[in-house]
């Protein structure tokens, strides 16, 4: 996995005094966050601190960006979801996002401090254009950027691809909230995409029948994961929204599904899990805590 070499990954550290410590408040249109419930904060540290080691473990260096005082005092706390804030392409571009909820905008601007300091070129959107980070995939090999719509508009999406100076977008609807709880991309170790994990039941008919051409026009092996329950799809939903670099995708839990174990073992891809469940409480996973600076 020579490429993970030229890959650093960023990630937030938590606030001082606890991270919605005083119960997690619930965005209306997440279906995976928990309105209320209060983190273990022990628990949250120390999964937190098995993140990093992970990274560590695949020799992944990490750029550590602080959780800023002023974002606790006006209770930004989902600012550690390090991936909606920006997209980074092979150029060392950055493009910031634009938050679709009133709640999270101006989280992004406290990394750009970091990002300059890091000798990153940094642009922005337009403010008519909104574009979450959990609503992208960018391919580098390929230079292919994959947007979802739940959160994103048309116009921050196609936006965001001029930025980057992608070579294709493509638009992937589903019902799920961001991109990331409804499909992940797989790369082998030279970092070509090989495949799409799909939970296939946030997809309409022809919304999947759209997936499976992109796949095919691609020679993207698609693997559909059915769920008929809203608890095992909210597992696996979960669980698949991972980091995926690679030869390598770390996701929060095992991902056991034959297709899967099988399409991992017939192409030496590496699947490893540490566990968020803490982060999980207010909708994001591994993938949301992480972002990848090329």
């Amino acid at each position: 996995m020579n490429d993970l070499k030229n890959i650093t990954i960023a990630v937030s550290t938590l606030p001082k005094n606890g991270w919605w410590k005083n119960g997690i408040v619930a965005y209306h249109d997440n279906d995976m966050m928990s309105n209320g419930a209060i983190p273990n904060q022990e628990l949250l540290k120390k999964e937190h601190e098995n993140l990093i080691e992970i990274l560590q473990k695949y020799s992944l260096d990490t750029v550590i960006i602080p959780f800023e005082p002023e974002l606790e005092t006006n209770k930004k706390y989902d600012f550690v979801f390090m991936r909606d804030h920006f997209l980074c392409n092979k150029n060392k571009d950055i493009v910031m996002c634009n938050m679709k909820l009133s709640e999270r905008m101006q989280e992004g601007d406290f990394v750009i401090s970091t990002l300059n300091n890091l000798q990153y070129k940094v642009s922005f959107l337009d403010q008519n254009c909104i574009a979450e980070g959990g609503e992208f995939f960018y391919l580098p090999k390929e230079n292919i950027l994959l947007a979802g719509q739940c959160r994103n508009n048309l116009r921050g999406a196609e936006q965001m691809a001029e930025k980057l100076k992608v070579s294709k977008l493509y638009i992937i609807n589903s019902k799920g909230y961001h991109l990331d709880t409804s499909i992940s991309p797989i790369f082998n170790k030279d970092y070509d995409c090989i495949g799409l994990i799909c939970a296939r039941e946030v997809f309409s008919n022809s919304e999947i029948n759209d997936l499976r051409n992109i796949s095919r026009l691609n020679q993207w092996e698609l693997i559909e994961i059915e769920h008929k329950d809203i608890n095992s799809s909210l597992r696996f939903r979960t669980a698949m929204n991972g980091l995926t670099i690679p030869g390598l995708f770390i996701g929060s839990k095992n991902l056991n599904q034959k297709q899967i174990s099988d399409f991992a073992l017939s192409n030496n891809i590496i699947f490893d899990s540490t566990n968020v469940s803490q982060f999980n409480l207010s909708g994001g996973s591994v993938h949301c805590l992480t972002n990848e600076l090329f």
